[in-house]
């Protein structure tokens, strides 16, 4: 019998992979190396080896491997993970990815490149490959690191930013001109198509997996997580985005599920197998006589992509608010571009606009790139502890003093009740109103046709429809930034909280602007904006006494600027020279030969040797939180800790097997690290950390205090509460914010 081409590529590809893989684990180096190494024997580059034959059935079989990657991503890095770092992930992706196109650009032409040629390299340097990077984050047990979780929420947006510029270069390429409704429509595109897809998803999906996952086995759950994981992905190509972005949604709405666990587990062989062969596949498109006849070029862009990545990533972290150390680290985490560079250059040859050695070029690099991703990031502490210590003391006093601004700021729940929860609240009916509209259009619209005379009459009847479908989400909208929002307060948080006046009419003017911009499914472009026109005139109107609140408290808040120099002195004056505040939580999985097993928590010194602090214990179904210093540590048990990376990275090998990946956890992923500040109204002010009821009441632990210009990592229960505390608590998220609400006066203590 004759066997398929594609069973003997794939007896070659695993073969020669398996070799590979045994050696380099031998020598302990990366295995993504071994396979790439792998890849370039067998390839069709070497003509001495065998070649392999059907090359389209091992692309099929390597995008697999980039679609189960990213769906293990998915169930690993939730929604909620993501929306932790959004804001540091947001701005640090985009800065950096504006910052590679511009030096891209100065370096094709420096090199004398035609503008399009330096244009497509720019974009080719702008985005991190985010395969490589997760695999050799994994493969280094470095994944839970708290750089590496910013460094998943960065690629998340990378992806997306890819979009983005592919649609730029399409619509500059085409139309000779750039066209920046064309861009605005496409990320509009972008926010409702995967909006609708999480709010869709999240709402049933997660119950029909738990369902699934009681009265099911293995063998279905499994078949039904990827089934689901592989409609998204058609779905998502539909719509002309990338596999990767759909398998890594599908995994972030099942990550919600309580089966999380297992689905991960029963995908993790599945998803090294085809990892296998995506990496084998990489390295086969590497062409020692292309990188030879442009060696200087190559090598040039080389270094300046990994240059140009981490000063540009690191920049980026830092100006959000990250410690120095963390910043580096994320800048030595992205020094490297992948397969988005292929896709580039591609379509730039498939349009006919650049030059034929872009693409090979853009290989080359990208698997050059690729060798020293792992060196880089395992060298990445070290260097960031060696630029600590050669920097002035001045430096370091203003880096941790605007890092002690940030954390400032973001401890103020008022303004976390504005921009974050009100903002995301009207995008999320925002999405459902559009979807409303859109399928009105698409559904109704024809229906209506058939039975009413008159265009017009017929495009007022479907919108009228619409409005009346959507009537509650509207509202929604409406109110949506001054529904629940903090009282004003005297002092530091009257100037931080909008106004509920204020508030109202923002919310009010955005949703008639967002309106009319759906209104043109129905209505010409004249008639709608002179139907927006009379309506907001209606709302200047009805609304004339909350404008001149509006105004009275942007004018406070304007001169306000001028008015905070004595408390901004004080905050930047705190000395901060070490790093407990690189702390997070972290899962540790106890082993069974582990010495720390059937030992109490107490004798395991945990605190007194590493600096960790138990937060609780995860032990089956049963999860206990605040454990006392009595609790037996068992085998199987799920320890959440809290501390920086260098105190776990001392005692991890110590409890877990450093062989197996143990990051498993999803049931005490609900629980936060938040920092609250003790207002003059706050009934906590005054008692001891023992007797102010947050650990018995709130189920919650104080872990760190800045108290009269002094940082305490878990401190003394006597410790007395005064006004002005910055307190660093860790609790279930409802319990957390309530806690908050009290640290302000918000609710009456029962203590």
């Amino acid at each position: 019998m004759e066997l398929f081409p594609l069973i003997k590529d794939l007896a070659l590809i695993l073969g020669v992979a398996a070799i590979f893989a045994v050696i380099f684990q031998r020598i302990r180096q990366p295995l993504v190396l071994g396979y790439l190494l792998a890849g370039l024997i067998i390839g069709p580059h070497i003509p001495s080896t065998p070649m392999i034959v059907d090359i389209p059935s091992v692309k099929m079989w390597a995008e697999l491997g980039v679609i189960f990657l990213m769906f293990t991503l998915g169930l690993e890095f939730s929604f909620n993970k993501l929306g932790r770092v959004g804001l540091t992930a947001g701005f640090t992706a985009s800065f950096e990815a504006v910052a590679m196109i511009f030096l891209g650009y100065g370096v094709g032409r420096f090199q004398g490149w035609s503008t399009r040629d330096s244009l497509f390299l720019g974009a080719m340097l702008s985005i991190s490959s985010t395969t490589i990077i997760i695999k050799t984050l994994d493969e280094l047990k470095l994944k839970r690191r708290r750089f590496a979780e910013l460094i998943f929420g960065i690629l998340i947006v990378e992806d997306l930013l890819a979009i983005l510029i592919l649609v730029g270069l399409s619509t500059f390429v085409s139309a000779d001109n750039f066209s920046w409704i064309t861009l605005l429509y496409s990320a509009g595109k972008l926010v409702f198509v995967i909006g609708t897809w999480f709010l869709g998803g999240y709402f049933v999906l997660p119950r029909v997996i738990k369902y699934v996952g009681r009265v099911g086995s293995d063998e279905t759950l499994m078949i039904l997580s990827i089934g689901l994981c592989l409609s998204l992905v058609v779905i998502a190509a539909m719509f002309h985005y990338s596999a990767a972005l759909g398998a890594f949604i599908m995994g972030s709405i099942l990550a919600e599920s309580t089966e999380s666990n297992r689905i991960e587990e029963l995908m993790r062989p599945l998803r090294d197998l085809f990892a296998a062969v995506f990496f084998v596949s990489v390295g086969m498109l590497l062409d020692p006589a292309v990188i030879m006849e442009h060696f200087g070029t190559v090598l040039l862009i080389a270094a300046v992509t990994i240059g140009g990545k981490i000063l540009s990533s690191t920049v980026g972290a830092m100006i959000t608010g990250q410690t120095l150390r963390t910043s580096v680290q994320v800048g030595f985490g992205l020094a490297q571009i992948g397969e988005f560079s292929f896709i580039i250059a591609g379509l730039g040859l498939s349009l006919g606009v650049t030059s034929d050695f872009i693409y090979p070029v853009g290989v080359a690099v990208s698997l050059i790139t690729t060798f020293t991703t792992p060196y880089l990031i395992r060298s990445s502490h070290s260097v960031a502890v060696w630029i600590e210590s050669k920097l002035p003391k001045s430096v370091q006093t203003v880096l941790n003093g605007y890092v002690a601004w940030q954390q400032d700021r973001r401890a103020d729940l008022a303004l976390m009740h504005v921009f974050y929860r009100r903002a995301l609240l009207w995008g999320l009916n925002g999405i459902l109103v559009t979807a409303a509209f859109l399928g009105v259009g698409e559904f109704v619209t024809p229906w209506v046709e058939k039975s009413v005379e008159g265009p017009f009459l017929v495009s007022l009847i479907s919108w009228g429809g619409a409005i009346l479908l959507c009537a509650p989400f509207i509202w929604a909208m409406s109110v949506a930034f001054a529904r629940e929002l903090p009282p004003t307060d005297p002092g530091e948080l009257k100037r931080s909280s909008i106004p509920k006046g204020v508030a109202l009419f923002v919310g009010r003017f955005l949703t008639l602007i967002w309106m009319g911009v759906l209104s043109l499914e129905f209505f010409s472009l004249a008639f709608t904006v002179l139907l927006m026109l009379l309506l907001s005139i209606v709302l200047f109107i009805a609304q004339s006494k909350q404008l001149e609140s509006s105004y009275q408290w942007f004018e406070s808040q304007f001169l306000s600027a001028f008015q905070g120099e004595e408390k901004t002195s004080k905050t930047l004056d705190f000395q901060r020279a070490f790093a407990p505040w690189d702390a997070h939580l972290i899962r540790i999985k106890v082993d069974p030969n582990s010495d720390f097993v059937l030992k109490q928590l107490a004798n395991t010194h945990l605190k007194a040797r590493f600096g960790l602090n138990v937060v609780a214990i995860q032990r089956g179904m049963q999860l206990m939180v605040s454990p006392s210093r009595q609790e037996l540590v068992l085998p199987g048990d799920e320890l959440l800790v809290l501390g920086t990376d260098d105190q776990i990275e001392k005692v991890r090998k110590k409890i877990e097997n450093p062989s197996r990946d143990l990051d498993r956890s999803q049931h005490i992923s609900n629980y936060q690290l938040k920092h609250l500040k003790l207002e003059p109204e706050s009934p906590l002010i005054g008692k001891m950390i023992k007797s102010s009821g947050i650990r018995e009441e709130f189920e919650a632990v104080i872990v760190g205090i800045e108290h009269q210009g002094q940082r305490i990592l878990n401190p003394a229960a006597d410790l007395f509460l005064s006004q002005g505390d910055l307190i660093w608590v860790v609790g279930k998220n409802e319990h957390v914010e309530a806690l908050g609400r009290l640290s302000q006066g918000k609710v009456t203590s029962t203590v």
